[in-house]
């Protein structure tokens, strides 16, 4: 089943992880969207891209608006395609929510057991990571392109949590809307640094299927999910999503797609106050 939902209220096209807002009715967890024929400008998330600040800014203020979160909970990193894990304090809330000055530096992994903190990181195909961790009440995000991924920016979530009290078996992860392996193709300069990390030939054969010589289909989010049920993570609690951020063209950016020239979504994670 398809964990990921579409809304489209109120002119705000996202995404809800459905799944676990259900189970966990304090979570607010999702992914944005924007709709066919729009530009870079109209659903744009990121500070990075060249886009006015102040349309990025409003285009936050008005999702914050849309999730019935406060603009000002709108915490996030600079990514650098890094495995930094930051935890989140109650005096770290809104960093980062107005300019990349007051975001959290070279980080690209975010955690937090505070309430009213919504943590934000920016896409156009990388794979965004969702961590929750129910028995110390942490969520987390992390981005993970395929130089995170390698280098092992989910594992380090998973210790981060672990280092908090989490049960292992207990953490919860969910995969979002990234480039599948349809769209993804790479060559030996991604293939050579995944085999370091999953070596066993049936295995990696599942993650990138080579039609060409010298060129694989890599699919980045299976190859996240197989590193993270070797930290231990159960697989019945890890969801992986069938949308393919370059396929799926009416719903998303796409970097590779649109050769560098795109907008970005926002992956985002956060907890209300239990009975608010």
């Amino acid at each position: 089943m398809e964990p990921f939902k579409y809304h489209d209220m109120l002119n705000i096209p996202y995404f809800s992880l459905d799944l676990w807002e259900k189970e966990f009715p304090h979570l607010v967890v999702g992914f944005s969207a924007r709709r066919n024929g729009e530009d870079i400008h109209c659903r744009n998330y990121a500070l990075h891209v060249g886009d006015r600040p102040e349309q990025v800014i409003e285009n936050r203020k008005l999702l914050a608006k849309q999730l019935g979160i406060p603009f000002t909970a709108w915490t996030c990193g600079e990514q650098v395609h890094g495995t930094h894990v930051e935890q989140v304090t109650a005096a770290d809330r809104g960093k980062g929510c107005d300019s990349r000055e007051s975001a959290f530096s070279g980080t690209d992994g975010m955690i937090t057991g505070e309430p009213d903190i919504l943590l934000a990181s920016y896409y156009a195909d990388c794979v965004p990571l969702y961590f929750y961790s129910p028995d110390i009440d942490f969520v987390g995000v992390a981005h993970a392109g395929w130089k995170g991924t390698v280098q092992g920016i989910g594992i380090q979530m998973v210790q981060k949590l672990l280092q908090l009290g989490a049960k292992r078996e207990e953490i919860r992860v969910a995969i979002g809307p990234s480039i599948g392996s349809c769209c993804y193709e790479v060559d030996e300069r991604v293939i050579e640094p995944l085999q370091q990390v999953i070596s066993e030939a049936d295995t990696l054969q599942t993650i990138a299927v080579s039609h060409i010589p010298g060129k694989w289909q890599l699919d980045l989010r299976q190859a996240n999910a197989e590193l993270l049920k070797r930290e231990g993570v159960s697989p019945g609690h890890i969801q992986l999503t069938k949308w393919c951020t370059s396929c799926d063209k009416d719903y998303f950016y796409s970097h590779r797609r649109d050769r560098g020239k795109t907008g970005r979504m926002v992956a985002w994670i956060g907890k209300r106050e239990r009975g608010s």
